[in-house]
């Protein structure tokens, strides 16, 4: 595997308890800076694949890859972050706890980088003297939570499940970029997991389409959606609805 690589594996299979195969000989990898996509329908497993780098898999999956390449200081932004989060802890004291336990940060630090990171997500810093619960916050706001806790571990890597899938599409775009700038604030690679190509090429700069456990097409993002070649690429891309046009 190139020296290069940060985060990679060649050649994954997992299967479950009765021998079935669910992901079938994947390969992939990430160096400093890429923002890689993975896209495919639901039950495709993307997100075993996913949880499979992370070391998260569930109980009772077994993994099987020729290669890989671990990066320890990786984080990852979950699916839903309505039950990501604890709903009977305090939001701020999630984050310092998280803040604590990666950074071995003291008290006082602790505090002072939680604001910071509630600061430059747009959340309210009145988090940090009224601290709420999860269920009281939007949903947008638990996700910027969610992205304030992976970025607290200060990641080369960051795995997102698809972040946006739960939240309204302008709070979709808005989330969007602001994974996209904090990447270029910090420089970490994104492995995005995501169903929706419309999302994929907001973020994407390279994409693998999966199917059935298997990756079927990969390439340049602008290529895979202006020109696929395979027959479930294209499937995909038909299914982007357009906009209508008004009458006048």
């Amino acid at each position: 595997m190139d020296k290069n690589v940060i985060l990679g594996v060649e050649g994954l299979n997992l299967y479950d308890r009765a021998g079935n195969q669910l992901v079938k000989d994947v390969s992939l990898s990430l160096r400093a800076g890429e923002t890689l996509g993975l896209v495919g329908e639901s039950g495709s497993g993307k997100t075993l694949t996913l949880r499979s780098l992370i070391g998260l898999l569930p109980e009772g999956i077994r993994e099987k890859c020729a290669a890989r390449r671990d990066n320890p200081n990786c984080a990852m932004i979950f699916q839903n972050p309505m039950s990501a989060l604890d709903p009977l802890c305090p939001v701020f004291r999630q984050l310092c706890e998280v803040i604590e336990l990666r950074q071995k940060t003291n008290p006082a630090e602790t505090r002072a980088r939680a604001l910071a990171l509630i600061r430059r997500l747009s959340l309210p810093e009145a988090l940090a003297d009224t601290d709420r619960l999860p269920g009281s916050l939007s949903g947008g706001q638990c996700q910027r939570l969610l992205i304030a806790m992976a970025l607290s571990c200060d990641p080369e890597v960051l795995l997102c499940d698809e972040p946006t899938t739960a939240l309204d599409v302008t709070v979709q775009k808005q989330v969007l970029a602001l994974i996209r700038e904090l990447q270029r604030e910090r420089g970490f690679a994104i492995l995005f997991v995501t169903h929706n190509l419309a999302v994929a090429a907001q973020v994407c700069e390279s994409l693998m389409v999966m199917r059935q456990g298997e990756i079927v097409e990969r390439g340049p993002a602008r290529r895979l959606l202006t020109a696929p070649c395979h027959e479930y690429t294209k499937a995909l891309t038909g299914a982007i609805l357009p906009v209508p046009e008004r009458e006048a």
